[in-house]
């Protein structure tokens, strides 16, 4: 193929891309592949480009956004990295352009300008900073090699797709857990939002150090931490559906044991936290002595 002519693919985990159209020399307009079984949600991207010739400069334009209300109004960019450059960076606001779409109203349209300078590197876009079912698990098995008397992991279930469901417990071993209060964190119950995976990392790096806090957190404290929840829409690529087309938010009330099973087993992890410690009557009002926090974060 002629050097110039871009090459596009999303053939790999997380990525997502629908059609690619060439407008004219220099402009390509990409589609954004629905969440699977799901096309309400259109909002996700993630997709590499090839075969650019050094200082080749092209409008990329993104043409079928679900979401009205985005981060992307309010200056939010996409992210860009290479081959030779992995960090991800995020892209200059005066180069992005978010708006109504010209063809249909119901959807928004995303314009950036890129100048590529390396002929040989391969280049990422995405919609925000991707946090994969893998990078987890590489972190995952890190933690575990340090063999911490404080920490362990378990599988609490199998996604549809027969992945793993994973929880970790941070605890004192040496304090009475019969005392302790039950702090239980889960995130990525929506795949396409990434920040909530750094910021859940992030937390438990901290509760895993000799940080005097963390010491004295472990010690008062059993945390259950379920760093993602919705494991193969994150690998799928989607926005906020699991592999089957289901928000797993919507569906804490009565999950179905073979289409949510990630759902039923934090909710049997809740009931067997509950039943092993009483409730405290304060103010009128019935508080559990259980604190299960969600870490997410809206785009």
């Amino acid at each position: 193929m002629r050097k110039g002519n871009l090459i596009f693919d999303a053939n790999f985990e997380s990525g997502n891309m629908g059609t690619v159209e060439m407008v004219r020399e220099g402009e390509y307009n990409i589609s954004i592949r629905p969440d699977t079984s799901n096309a309400r949600y259109r909002v996700w991207f993630y997709f590499s480009v090839r075969n650019a010739v050094a200082g080749q400069c092209v409008i990329f334009t993104i043409t079928n956004f679900s979401k009205t209300k985005s981060l992307y109004r309010e200056g939010m960019t996409p992210v860009v990295r290479s081959t030779s450059r992995p960090k991800w960076q995020r892209m200059p606001a005066k180069a992005v352009y978010y708006y109504k779409s010209p063809k249909n109203p119901a959807m928004y349209t995303l314009s950036f300008v890129f100048l590529f300078d390396n002929d040989q590197d391969t280049y990422y876009f995405a919609y925000c900073f991707p946090y994969t079912y893998t990078t987890l698990q590489q972190y995952l098995f890190q933690l575990e090699q340090r063999k911490m008397s404080y920490f362990s992991r378990m599988t609490l279930c199998r996604t549809v797709q027969h992945r793993r469901l994973d929880c970790l417990t941070i605890t004192s071993p040496n304090t009475d857990g019969r005392r302790k209060r039950l702090v239980v964190i889960t995130a990525r119950v929506h795949p396409g939002e990434t920040p909530a995976s750094f910021v859940c990392q992030g937390l438990i790096d901290f509760l895993v150090s000799d940080d005097a806090v963390a010491k004295a957190l472990r010690s008062r404290v059993i945390f259950k931490v379920i760093p993602m929840l919705n494991p193969d829409g994150v690998f799928e690529g989607n926005y906020r559906a699991h592999f089957l087309g289901d928000d797993l938010n919507r569906h804490w009330l009565k999950p179905s044991a073979w289409c949510h099973p990630t759902v039923v087993a934090v909710k049997k992890l809740l009931g067997q936290g509950l039943g092993q410690r009483p409730c405290d009557a304060s103010g009128g009002q019935t508080n559990l002595d259980f604190l299960s926090i969600f870490t997410r974060t809206r785009h």
